[in-house]
Formats: structure tokens, sequence, C-alpha cells
């Protein structure tokens, strides 16, 4: 039923008209607002006539992902350095504080922003950090807040950098001495992306070790010296967009976009570690195809020293996965391969060069994808050199049930996933406590992690049993996932870090590798410090 409202009239007779005021002064206001906005190259125009009228530019730069009353005493604090204060937001594609962050989006926080009486400007960043954009405008002061005042304590180790290029245009660095506040601690709070079990995982975490710490043995393995044996894998994405049923062929016929290569297999795993590790060196071998062979050496960062068997006889192993790149969906897959052991005599030269190389590095990291390269020989001289072994052995498509951690004798460190821990358990229903137990004292191993998926990973080690559940909260592609996983716990496991440190660590890094199409980009330091902090806040 529709209510009909009773009319007014007044006194002399006409009706009384319609108040829009309130209205009129919000769309004055939203209009106010959205005009402090500006593009970043409009805004540097800007500001240049300023400096010419004599006026004081204040810039502050940050992700500002949820504001609070820490910031506002920040902002307020900032307009006192000059006429007018800039604000710089750094855009979502840039935003390093691990998976599910920014919480609002790129325009969301500016326009939080613009709201504030004491913010003149707000413009979108166009780099990651703020070097670039202090240069373009120019700023009298460049304000952050007191917990930027110590530089060991930035963990992206750019605010010296920033200071730099502000004093190069004539400004200076100015710290605020408001109270500090954490936006990531007010989201962890209350808009945390994860279940509640996850929450309270991590709540318990917190209570026994910092940021600081996690980060600080992180750092720690940076002298270890490490040996990365295992194949060399060069990734191909064929990207296409499906356009239906071929009309005479049961097939579904696609049409080419692009292409796009990685170095995968051993060459990222050595990557990975080249990140947090100063010496590193690959032991692998190339096919006899030199774009290729230079391709995946290029690719490998300056600190990473390439040993490699060459063979004329067989393929550098290369596989193409035909993606549809909207959602990133495997298709298809074409291996190019020679899975047979390699001959007697690259065996033999395979053998020299890991002898003389194990004697130089810490601990020996085996990347064995099961195509030929690691052969018994060679997995029987890595479980005798007497060095630290971290070993993960990977089933695929070629070697399905094949290729197991049990082919080798020995293996201080074993990190695979649940599927090849039930192979080589050959149980397929088994209780993952037991089979990981047994699988562990069979290679005398100090620390056996297995990745689970969204189900997290559990780890059985001298320290106990320990289990931590999955932090990735968007999923863009799995591939590479686990090799980051295995690269980046191996020296933790070799400096004996608490196993469940490893655990929740590793499950650290797949969140960032997730996120990551391939092995388009190895896991840095700096991301993953962001992301212990950003979690554990």
């Amino acid at each position: 039923m529709k209510i009909k409202t009773p009319s007014v009239t007044k006194k002399n007779g006409a009706k009384p008209v319609a108040k829009p005021p309130a209205k009129a002064a919000a769309s004055v206001s939203r209009d106010a607002t959205a005009s402090k906005i500006k593009p970043l190259a409009d805004l540097a125009a800007i500001l240049d006539k300023a400096r010419k009228e004599g006026r004081r530019v204040v810039h502050c730069h940050g992700v500002f992902d949820l504001l609070h009353p820490g910031h506002v005493v920040h902002f307020k604090e900032a307009r006192k350095y000059g006429d007018l204060l800039v604000v710089t937001v750094t855009p979502d594609s840039f935003v390093n504080k691990g998976p599910g962050r920014p919480v609002f989006s790129q325009q969301l926080r500016m326009e939080t922003l613009a709201a504030l009486e004491y913010i003149d400007f707000i413009a979108l960043n166009q780099w990651p950090t703020a070097i670039e954009t202090i240069k373009l405008i120019k700023p009298h002061a460049y304000v952050k807040g007191s917990d930027y005042a110590d530089p060991s304590a930035d963990l992206s180790g750019k605010i010296s950098e920033e200071e730099k290029a502000v004093r190069a245009v004539g400004g200076s660095l100015v710290f605020t001495e408001g109270f500090t506040s954490s936006s990531s601690h007010i989201i962890n709070r209350f808009f945390s992306a994860y279940p509640e079990p996850t929450q309270q995982y991590l709540h318990g975490l917190r209570a026994r070790y910092t940021p600081e710490k996690i980060v600080d043995i992180l750092r720690s393995v940076a002298d270890v010296k490490v040996l990365v044996v295992g194949e060399a894998i060069l990734d191909q994405y064929t990207y296409c967009h499906p356009v239906g049923k071929s009309p005479k062929e049961t097939i579904v016929s696609t049409k080419f976009t692009s292409d796009e290569r990685f170095a995968g297999g051993a060459v990222a795993t050595a990557n990975h570690l080249a990140g947090f590790c100063r010496e590193v060196t690959l032991l692998t071998a190339l096919g006899p195809n030199e774009e290729e062979a230079e391709f995946l050496h290029g690719k490998l960062k300056s600190n990473v020293r390439l040993e490699c068997l060459r063979t004329t006889d067989r393929p550098t192993v290369r596989k193409q996965r035909f993606v549809e790149a909207t959602f990133m969906g495997k298709m298809f897959e074409i291996q190019y391969l020679d899975d047979k052991p390699i001959g007697p005599e690259q065996e033999k030269t395979m053998a020299r060069m890991l002898e003389a190389e194990i004697g130089r590095h810490d601990m020996v990291v085996v990347n064995d994808f099961g195509h030929g390269l690691m052969t018994h020989a060679l997995r029987e001289i890595v479980s005798h050199s007497g060095k630290f072994l971290a070993l993960n052995t990977q089933s695929n498509s070629a070697n399905h049930g094949y290729n197991t951690v049990t082919n080798y004798k020995r293996a201080d460190y074993v990190a695979i996933d649940d599927l090849e821990m039930r192979l080589a358990s050959r149980n397929k229903y088994g209780e993952v406590k037991d089979l990981v137990s047994r699988l562990r004292d069979r290679l005398g191993s100090k620390t056996f992690h297995v990745s689970r998926g969204a189900f997290g990973s559990v780890i059985s080690a001298d320290d106990g049993w320990h289990e931590a559940p999955a932090l990735a909260v968007r999923i863009v592609d799995r591939v590479g996932a686990g090799d980051a996983l295995f690269a980046v716990t191996s020296p933790l496991a070799y400096k004996g870090v608490p196993s469940e440190l490893i655990c929740f660590l590793g499950n650290c890094v797949g969140a960032l590798a997730v996120e990551i199409v391939g092995n388009r980009s190895p896991i840095e330091p700096v991301p993953l410090f962001k992301f212990v902090q950003t979690v554990l806040k």
C-alpha cells in the first residue's frame, strides 16, 4: 500500500518550498573533496606555480590503507612545516604488505584522505617508492612518522634514498613526533581476511615472536654458501582465448594471444635463494639450443654462479603450458624433454663437477624434478657428502610415482607436498603425522616439511610436531610456489631455526608465490619482511 504524505499549507495559503540546503551542501562538499585529487603531472605544475609565489610545499607519502587517529595527528603536525600539504598514495599494484592488502582500493584511500582539512592535494603515485615523486614535486619538507627516524628499522631500506632525493631538490627530511599507531594492527584485529582459527594461530605466534626477531632470523642466512643442484626448466606460457568448439572436430578452438617465458626449475630455486644468501652456485644441465641457454643464464641473479653440463643429445627441459589468460586457467601442456637418465660419460662429468663444488659450500640444495639429471650415482654422492642436504623431489606427469624422496639415502631437510609424501609412503589414506614420521626416520631427517595447499603445512622435527594454516588469500598461479617455499626455508633449516617458524615462514612464502604468474619474479626479502610485519602486528 502506498502511503501519501499530507501536504502542509502556510497561513497565507501558499505551500512551503522544499528545503534542499543539506543536500546541496553535501554536493558542494563532495565536489570540494574531489577537487583535491589531482593527476601527478597536474599536481607538479600546480606546486611549481605555488613555489614561485613563495609558498612552502610539504609532502607525505604512504599506503594509508586504513585512516586512523595516528595519521590525523601526523598530517596535523606535517601541515605546520609549510603552506601546502600534499599527500601521495601508493597504488594498489605496488602495495607490498602481503596477500589481502590493501584492504581498501586506491580510489577509496585517496577519497578518505581528501576529506581531511589539513590536506590540500592528493595524488596517486606512479612508482613503488616516493623517490621519483620527490624529484617531480620538489617539496620543501618531506615528512615521515617517528617510526622511520631509525633508518635501520626501515625494512625497505628506502628512507635513506628518499632523504637523498629530497636534499637533492633543496628540501629536508622531517619526522613528526605524534603518537604512533598501525593500520596493519587495526586491520588484523577488525578487518582480517583470515578465518578465526588462523587469527588465533597468529595471535599465539605474536606472543612468542616479534616481527623484528623473525626478520633478524631471515637476515641471518645471508652468509650461508649454497650449492643448488637440479634440472633447469624453461617454462613457456602460451596465452590463448577460447573461441568455441570446432564445427568439424571434437576440440576447442583457441586464438593465440601472446607468449611469455620464465626461468623455472632449479634456476628459479637459485634465484629465490640469491635474494637471501650472498653466495649461490647452480649446478645444472642445458641442451644444445644456445638461445634457450642464454635466456636461462640471463635470468640468473648476479650473485648466482652457473656451473653447467652442456648436453648435445638431449634438450633443455621445456614445458609449454597453454593458458586462458583471463583466469590463468591451464588448458593443456606440451613437454619437450628426454627423461631417460643422462649417459655414462655425462654422468661422470657431472659427478666430477658435483664433488668439486660440494666442498666449497655450506649446504647442498637438491631440486630433483625426475627428468634424468639426478642419476643413482649422483644421488649417492649428495647423500654421502657429509654436507647439510636439503631435498625436494617432485612428481609430475612424466615420472608419476617414480621420483620420490626415498630414492635418496638421507636428507637433513626435506620439503615436499602432500601428494609426494603419500607417493613416497605408498599410502594414499594414512594419517599425515604417521606417514611423515616414518619417512623422516627412514631418511634420518632433522626436519621434514610437508605443504598441504589450502590445509597449510606441517613439520616433524627434533623440536616436535608443528602445523601452520595457509596464509594465501588470492591465488593467481600455483606454478613454482613449492619451489619458492623449499628454497627460502632450506637455509633456515640449516641454521637450526625453530621448526614452527620454518612452518610459518614457508606459508608466508607460499602466499606470496601464488600471487606471482609462474616464475615471473623470485621471492624477495623485503616483501617477505613486510608480510611478516603485517600479519604479526
